[in-house]
């Protein structure tokens, strides 16, 4: 064929057929295949020679597994499942590593990743605590694994300490695994919050019950504060205004254990009123003949106000104290008006006619110097008041009421001057005098009439007591 050309046809025909050719020798090596991916199932069509080389696309890890294993040679229609391995993150301490395992236990897996536990660490998984027996059986791959370390741990208890090993994370948990009962008002320091350290030293100060008469009630509660205001804050129990405690708020707690009260106290005001008398005014009456009198003005009480501050405890009241007072109501004095106008009057005697300016009524007894009470070898024995010596004719008189040296007539006695006072002659009462030889009783009700003339207007009494 050298030295003869092609024909035309011949050069366009070769390059179509050598396509054809290619194309028939691909589709002999293509083989179509199931992927499955977990949960997923995917067809692919792949031209891989094995089984490896057909799920590289699929993001191999090292640690994930192929079944038929990767080396197997491609076959149409066969079923390739990958299995991957899970990624666990591991925390132990400032240690913080990442594995992939395909391990169901999470024994196995630790143990894959190095890690060896005491008896006393603790596991958790995703933040749940395991118990130790739990850890070899199967289950869900965590993602997260964290090893709490047991470290030593001291606790004060009062005068009880206790040292362990604890795993807990924080002071809360490990009372809790120590087994310890608080009560919510113990004190517990470092705070039940606080992380556990190692060689930490827990401090319970426990709360002592306490109980409060409040409102009609009695509360209990448990304490660990030191005074009484200390620990009726932390029971809620609020003492406001006049409220008070006993014992005081200052006061530590009783130690007997006794009840801390608390009183209620409140103030309240009052107002009262109270009758204020009126008072006896006298006035002169010129028009009125003396030892006379008229109703010049009626009187009329008024009122005095106070007001008064009431104190109730506990609901009872227990005292009134006078705050202040005020006249509410002046009185109205009663006015008597009484005569100031002398009458000479003339009476018969039977020494014969005597004028006089007043006339009293009053209570008559007798005495003479014997009678008197007065020891014979006494100095002033038988002498009046003026230092007379007493006889007939002398009287003694209530001084108010009759001024001494005043003449008198008194009806079945006679003419008396007034010489003398004593102890139980008051007001309108006269004793009439006598010598001891001539000595008469008397005991009656007498008029005694003062002789004119009358004294000067400023020595005159004008209202008798």
């Amino acid at each position: 064929m050298s030295g003869y050309p092609l024909p035309r046809w011949l050069i366009l025909i070769l390059p179509l057929g050598l396509i054809v050719a290619a194309l028939a020798g691909l589709a002999l090596t293509q083989k179509t295949v199931t992927l499955a991916d977990g949960g997923q199932t995917t067809t692919l069509t792949t031209s891989a020679a094995t089984v490896g080389e057909a799920v590289t696309a699929s993001g191999l890890a090292p640690e994930d597994l192929l079944q038929p294993p990767a080396e197997t040679p491609i076959q149409s229609g066969m079923t390739i499942t990958l299995i991957r391995a899970l990624p666990v993150e591991i925390v132990d301490g400032d240690d913080v590593i990442t594995i992939r395992t395909h391990q169901k236990k999470i024994a196995a897996i630790l143990v894959e990743a190095g890690r060896t536990l005491s008896p006393d660490d603790a596991v958790y998984a995703d933040g749940e605590r395991l118990a130790l027996d739990v850890l070899t059986n199967p289950g869900p791959v965590p993602h997260a694994i964290l090893i709490q370390r047991a470290v030593p741990v001291t606790i004060v208890d009062g005068q009880n300490t206790v040292s362990l090993h604890t795993a807990a994370r924080t002071v809360g948990e490990a009372l809790h695994d120590s087994g310890l009962t608080l009560f919510p008002a113990d004190t517990v320091t470092p705070t039940l919050a606080s992380p556990i350290a190692p060689n930490m030293t827990v401090t319970i100060t426990r709360s002592q019950p306490v109980a409060i008469e409040v409102d009609g009630m009695i509360l209990t509660a448990r304490t660990s504060r030191a005074t009484v205001a200390e620990a009726l804050a932390e029971a809620g129990v609020a003492v406001v205004g006049l409220d008070y405690t006993l014992p005081s708020l200052t006061d530590p707690l009783p130690a007997d254990g006794s009840p801390i009260r608390v009183v209620r106290v409140l103030e309240q005001f009052l107002t009262e009123e109270s009758p204020l008398p009126y008072d006896t005014q006298f006035q002169a009456a010129p028009d009125l003949e003396i030892d006379n009198s008229k109703l010049i003005q009626a009187g009329a009480n008024g009122a005095t106000a106070s007001r008064i501050r009431l104190r109730y405890e506990d609901g009872l009241e227990v005292s009134r104290t006078p705050e202040d007072q005020w006249i509410a109501a002046a009185p109205q004095p009663r006015i008597v008006g009484y005569g100031t106008q002398i009458i000479l009057r003339a009476m018969d005697t039977p020494t014969g006619p005597v004028e006089y300016w007043r006339a009293i009524r009053m209570y008559a007894a007798s005495y003479s110097a014997s009678r008197a009470g007065t020891p014979r070898t006494a100095p002033n024995y038988g002498r009046t008041r003026s230092g007379k010596l007493l006889t007939i004719g002398m009287v003694a008189v209530d001084p108010r009421l009759i001024p001494l040296g005043t003449r008198l007539y008194i009806p079945g006695y006679g003419f008396a001057t007034a010489e003398d006072t004593g102890g139980g002659v008051k007001g309108a009462m006269i004793d009439l005098g006598y010598d001891d030889w001539n000595y008469v009783s008397w005991h009656n009700d007498v008029t005694v009439y003062v002789l004119a003339p009358a004294p000067p207007a400023d020595q005159i009494r004008w209202v008798l007591p």
